[in-house]
């Protein structure tokens, strides 16, 4: 018997290493601004903002569509628009291995979630981009999402918002990623024209790429901001 065994009282019994439970991970977050841990259910209850330093933490796509919309009246647009592997591109994986492990990861079919649905009432159409979807780049499926909102806000006479989150174009489609710059501006003529509202939110993290001829969403709509 040890020494410290001797010293314990005889009614405390010590617990069996292998039924001593662990804290969950995930359960507390720490704030990379202030450093203060948080408790994970509190953070989200708050939008996922610091509740000590106001500190904006990065959100996936439906959790902020869920925050910006009415909770009633939504309804997704283009989810059966699904990626294909036209050019049958490969680089240390093949593409269709890539888009199953975004899939795993996210849940999502592709990098934009688009839903039609309401802000205090008012109707709207909303596009949000899922930055752990590939880094949120944008192929043929982003650009024929972004399309069909723009057209169904048009045909409903209602503002349309995007949240972007994303690097830019997605190299493993290569040009056919890179003409939905034409693609997408085209379409924002419309709203333009019928005088409604295109408003363009840029998020944690939006970026540009190093050439020129891959911009990001952002630098692709400033045009249309501008109107």
């Amino acid at each position: 018997m040890s020494w410290l065994e001797k010293l314990l009282p005889p009614k405390i019994q010590q617990t069996d290493p292998s039924e001593r439970r662990t804290v969950p991970e995930g359960l507390w977050i720490k704030c990379p601004s202030c450093e203060t841990v948080l408790y994970k259910t509190d953070l989200e209850q708050n939008v996922n903002v610091c509740p000590k330093c106001g500190h904006h933490h990065r959100i996936g796509a439906r959790a902020r569509l869920d925050a910006f919309l009415d909770a009633e009246g939504r309804y997704e647009i283009g989810q059966e628009v699904l990626p294909v592997d036209a050019l049958k591109f490969k680089d240390s994986k093949k593409y269709p291995e890539r888009l199953k492990d975004a899939l795993e990861t996210t849940g999502e079919t592709d990098a934009l979630v688009v839903m039609g649905g309401a802000v205090m009432s008012l109707p709207v159409v909303a596009a949000c981009f899922e930055f752990d979807f590939m880094g949120g780049s944008m192929g043929s499926v982003v650009g024929e999402r972004f399309v069909r909102g723009v057209e169904t806000a048009v045909e409903q006479k209602t503002p349309f918002v995007s949240f972007t989150a994303t690097g830019g174009a997605r190299m493993q489609e290569g040009l056919l990623s890179l003409m939905q710059m034409a693609k997408t501006n085209a379409a924002l003529t419309r709203p333009a024209k019928a005088r409604l509202p295109y408003i363009s939110v840029l998020t944690d993290p939006t970026m540009g790429a190093s050439r020129p001829a891959s911009p990001s969403w952002a630098m692709w709509s400033s045009p249309n901001r501008r109107r």
